[in-house]
């Protein structure tokens, strides 16, 4: 294995996000039990000094929340935050919903404990924040995040725009994942006020609408199956007196594809035009960035697994505007899919679109090994052949099996069960970096690991783990330190991944709150 450390020299903040894909009958678990030690989502605060004679005791509370939580439509979850005094004062604490989707009117219960519940009554995110106090008034909070997948898959249509006096479609999907009944309503929330149009029929998931007047329209379709259960979604129309535009379809791709977006624009009275593409929504995993986007087509290259939506916004000289939007899904196929991205938090300031030119924003690594191989040690500690990280497991063909003789080979013989780093950002973003099996037999072990490299200050990683295409671990945000030396900077050990007959299965190690087993210097990792 060459030696990798004098190509790297940067600064490096660090937010993990790792993720594995395998198949239907993924499983996940805590093990690795730990001792207690400052959790991964910390916030600190000072006070005034307290304690013995002659001692300089600062009071700090410390706080941790949960990974985000995956559940479904109708079914109830709970959140357990941790929160510590150093000098032991007595806390208070209580949980709020920040967030949630638009017709929730779920609430917490057991607000003011640890651990809170909610029944979640739709589809969507919802955000929580915990945040606790001691006797003294000092404070600090927390976040985490619940993604609920609704009982119905609930599709509006993208946004559009149109002269007035045409009639647009409305073309929605609305489809019960419990094969239950579903019946549609659409509502008009918002139309010019000299409108007299809705969509028609208000009760099918292909309608239409007339623009009989210039402005805009904000529509709601509302879905219920036959329990009463509800998704909704929104669509916004439109109408403008000179310019008109036509978004692209959705697309579907896979990532490392390149997607074009090719819209059309035109002014009525044949004024000027400027354009602008712009990314409405993304995975939090995706660092990536529209190329050409004021112009007509603009592309982009999918840098992880996830749903985009993107806006297309065309401008004349005096004002006028319309826009339009598109979708894109990004699907991950491999047996196994590990992903990371830092300073989610924005928190980093050379990691951020804005930052200086010529800053860096640090470097962190993400590491996956053969447990059979390893013997728990990691990159330059660990056994030839035995892990795959930055340069050693580069693949000239992201996304595709890796057959270059850079490739790391573990058995059975040929491209099966083999790691690939398809990419590696060591100092223009914070990530994500990931590591992927295209292939995998039954009986593989892999231990996931991420190290800081170099990083001017720590900020959250988020790990994120697919299988078969499919999350099923996303880490809480983790922060990790910077010692004397690469090898002597923090080393996380996510978990353990094993693949089976029928996908795969992740063990984390520890649990929110609970690392102090899983980190430490990367020189000190032993079996």
């Amino acid at each position: 294995m060459k030696a990798l450390t004098s190509l790297r020299a940067l600064p490096l903040t660090l937010v993990a996000i790792l993720a594995v894909a395998c198949g239907s009958r993924s499983q996940l678990r805590d093990s690795y039990p730990a001792l207690p030690e400052p959790p991964p989502d910390v916030t600190m605060v000072d006070a005034r000094p307290d304690g013995p004679p002659g001692v300089d005791v600062r009071p700090m509370l410390t706080v941790s929340c949960p990974a985000p939580l995956r559940s479904t439509q109708s079914l109830s979850g709970t959140i357990t935050a941790n929160a510590s005094s150093n000098v032991s004062r007595p806390i208070t604490g209580r949980w709020e919903l920040t967030r949630g989707p638009m017709d929730s009117r779920a609430m917490l219960t057991m607000m003011g404990e640890l651990t809170a519940q909610m029944t979640f009554d739709v589809g969507g995110e919802y955000r929580f924040r915990y945040t606790a106090r001691d006797d003294l008034g000092n404070e600090a909070s927390c976040e985490t995040r619940a993604d609920v997948e609704s009982a119905i898959d609930l599709l509006c249509p993208n946004d559009q725009s149109n002269f007035q006096g045409a009639t647009v479609s409305l073309a929605a999907r609305a489809r019960s994942r419990l094969s239950r009944p579903v019946t549609v309503q659409w509502e008009t929330v918002m139309r010019p006020a000299a409108s007299m149009t809705m969509p028609t029929p208000a009760t099918s998931t292909d309608a239409r609408l007339t623009l009989d007047a210039l402005g805009d329209w904000q529509l709601r379709l509302v879905a219920r199956d036959s329990m009463g259960l509800m998704a909704s979604c929104q669509t916004a129309v439109h109408a403008d007196p000179d310019v008109i535009v036509t978004c692209p379809a959705d697309q579907t791709s896979r990532p490392f594809a390149t997607a074009m977006f090719a819209a059309m624009a035109r002014s009525r009275t044949g004024r000027p035009l400027r354009f602008q593409w712009e990314i409405v929504d993304q995975p939090i995993t995706s660092t990536a960035r529209l190329t050409n986007a004021t112009a007509l087509t603009s592309s982009f290259t999918f840098d992880v697994a996830g749903n985009w939506s993107y806006r297309f916004t065309a401008t004349n000289d005096q004002g006028n505007r319309a826009f339009c939007t598109t979708r894109a899904l990004s699907a991950s196929d491999e047996a196994v899919r590990v992903e990371i991205v830092w300073n989610t938090d924005r928190s980093n300031p050379q990691c951020n679109p804005d930052r200086p030119a010529g800053n860096s924003c640090g470097d962190i690594d993400l590491h996956v090994n053969n447990s059979e191989l390893s013997n728990g040690r990691w990159a330059d500690e660990a056994p030839n052949g035995s892990t795959c990280y930055f340069a050693n497991c580069r693949c000239g063909t992201p996304g595709m099996v890796c057959t270059e003789p850079t490739a790391v080979e573990w058995a059975p013989p040929g491209p099966v069960n083999n790691p690939q780093l398809d990419v590696d950002h060591t100092s223009d973003l914070p990530g994500p970096e990931n590591i992927n099996i295209v292939r995998a037999a039954p009986g593989g072990r892999f231990d996931v690991g991420v190290h800081v490299y170099r990083t001017n200050q720590a900020t959250p990683v988020v790990a994120r783990i697919y299988c078969g295409g499919s999350v099923i671990f996303e880490s809480e945000p983790v922060r990790m330190r910077q010692g004397s030396s690469p090898s002597e900077n923090d080393m996380w050990l996510v978990g353990r991944i094993e693949t089976t007959a029928g996908g795969c299965t992740f063990v984390r190690c520890g649990s929110p709150g609970n690392l102090t087993a899983c980190i430490r210097p990367r020189s000190e990792w032993r079996r």
